[in-house]
């Protein structure tokens, strides 16, 4: 799966990085998260009190179990829900948010069923059809996630979700072009739609484009707190000739995550391969160390400073430590017989 299309997993129900050890660069995904927790204690004190008020309507659980469900509190959030349903068993606002709240747990065969029940009570509503395309394509069938489109798009030709879900299933096709076309269409039918600029600007910064700055900016924009996006961003910034720029990203994230070895490492990097800076380069490098010392690739580039400094000594003192433990390292073999010579 390509470095576009794990964006849209994690949110499929609930609405990349470049470069790899051969390059040295760290792409640790899990550093950042696409899950926004909004501080919401307020609106839940309103809904609790309106809920007291007004005990059987079904729309005040069901906004309860959304706050729950983007703040991980599962439990609470299917308290909602059956409650909702226990009110009006046909709401179909509420089985999506059942749907969420399974897809949340893993549970593919309850999803499946809830969208169907959904889309028995509401034969022309799009948007369960759009959710069982999202999940026939997580289940690696996108014959059938484009059918499901199709059904959609005949009852709405005008829903967004449909056409960005129609992108995802020509990105994962190698189908830039019309993954791009449908993205466009989606960002134009819903100005405010995040998912498909993300994409857009992921394409963009895949073939070198410069206009994919224009993209990440207005993402990050409209979601200031999603912290992936800076990171996807600063990337992309390295990597096209914008190093001073990229730095002021990794520098956002470190206010937020001051102990996070893959931004420290990744401003050592940048310091080092693109600033030339090679004194701060190993002061990052050391500190990425002293949080991991089982960084191999934080202790080749630290080699690799010394190296560029001409201290020739400690880089093959580095290099043979690595292939102690890692004889087959390739990068480090190269570098031994490159100042070997």
């Amino acid at each position: 799966m390509n470095k576009i299309v794990w964006v849209f997993i994690s949110i499929f129900f609930l609405a990349s990085c470049s470069g790899n050890v051969s390059d040295n660069k760290s792409k640790n995904n899990d550093a950042v998260s696409r899950e926004i927790v909004t501080d919401s204690n307020s609106e839940i004190g309103i809904l609790n009190d309106s809920i007291t008020s007004d005990s059987l309507n079904a729309e005040l659980y069901i906004r309860r179990a959304n706050i729950n469900l983007a703040n991980e509190q599962v439990g609470a959030a299917i308290k909602d829900i059956n409650t909702a349903l226990s009110i009006d068993r046909k709401n179909v606002e509420a089985l999506l948010v059942l749907a969420d709240i399974y897809y949340a747990l893993g549970d593919e065969d309850n999803i499946m069923l809830t969208l169907n029940k959904a889309c028995e009570y509401a034969p022309l509503d799009p948007r369960p059809i759009v959710k069982l395309s999202e999940l026939s394509f997580l289940q690696g069938n996108s014959k059938l996630a484009d059918a499901y489109i199709d059904k959609a798009l005949e009852l709405d030709r005008f829903n967004p979700r449909a056409y960005f879900m129609r992108g995802m299933i020509a990105l994962a096709s190698n189908d830039t072009a019309v993954a791009m076309k449908n993205f466009m269409t989606a960002r134009v039918q819903k100005d405010d739609f995040i998912e498909p600029k993300i994409q857009i600007a992921h394409i963009y910064a895949a073939q070198g484009d410069t206009i994919a700055k224009v993209f990440f900016e207005e993402a990050i924009r409209m979601s200031p707190e999603d912290y992936s996006l800076y990171y996807d961003y600063a990337m992309y910034l390295q990597d096209n000739g914008f190093p001073e720029l990229a730095m002021n990203y990794y520098d956002e994230l470190l206010k937020v995550m001051p102990n996070n070895p893959t931004f420290i490492y990744n401003k050592g990097y940048v310091y080092l391969v693109y600033l030339g800076d090679n004194e701060k380069a190993l002061d990052c490098f050391n500190e990425v160390l002293q949080l991991d010392p089982t960084s191999i690739t934080a202790l080749f580039n630290k080699g690799r400073t010394y190296e560029q400094m001409g201290d020739y000594i400690n880089a093959r003192n580095i290099y043979r430590q690595i292939l102690k433990d890692n004889p087959d390292y390739r990068l480090a073999v190269d570098a031994i017989n490159r100042i070997s010579e």
